[in-house]
Formats: C-alpha cells, structure tokens, sequence
C-alpha cells in the first residue's frame, strides 16, 4: 500500500516539475490568446470564438485549432502567426501548431455583435 502512494506521489511530482500540468498549461494559452485581437473587429480570438480547442500534451507539444470566418480571410495569416507568436513565449510550451479546422462565424461572436 505504501509503494502504491509513493508512486503515485512521485509521478504527481515529477509531471508538475516537468511541465506535466496541462490544465495549468492550457488556462496559461487561452490567457495569452486573449492579448490576440483581430484587426478587423477588434476582439480578441478567444471571446470572439474563433479558438476551437487547445491541445496539450505531457511534453509541452501544443495544438491550437481555430477557424476563420471565410477560406478568403486576407488576415488569416497574421492571425495565425500572432496566435503562434502568443503561445511560444509561455513557459513550458516545446512547440505550436495552429491548425485551421472550419470557417464560418462563430455564435459567440455573434452574440457579442447583438446578431443573437
């Protein structure tokens, strides 16, 4: 029984102290994700929706999904490079793909519009 806790204990330990907390992790990506606005309506991409989902994994690999709201945005690429840029300085952070999974508007930022 001992054994047992102890090694539980020392996986807790070692996960924490080697960036091996991901939901801290990922809390620490939406919060930087939010000094990320898009130029055009002047919301940040977390509250304006377009941040599908954050992926963390236990060596710090991040993936990023996210959607613009047409194929044709002609301000996709800096978004996407700004959200590269915002999620590399976090400490604990080895690497970032930021992927593109749809288009469309989101119904978040719609509500915040006053459309719904």
């Amino acid at each position: 029984m001992v054994r047992e806790q102890g090694g539980w204990l020392l996986r807790f330990l070692v996960s924490n102290m080697c960036g091996g907390n991901t939901e801290e992790l990922k809390r620490r990506i939406y919060d930087a994700l939010k000094d990320v606005m898009d130029p055009e309506i002047g919301l940040n991409v977390v509250d304006a929706g377009f941040i599908k989902n954050v992926l963390v994994d236990q060596e710090g690999n991040v993936t990023v999904e996210m959607i613009l709201t047409t194929p044709f945005c002609p301000l996709a690429h800096i978004m996407i490079s700004q959200v590269r840029r915002a999620v590399e300085k976090i400490p604990g952070v080895k690497s970032v793909d930021v992927k593109i999974v749809g288009f469309g508007i989101p119904e978040q930022l719609l509500r915040r519009l006053g459309y719904r």
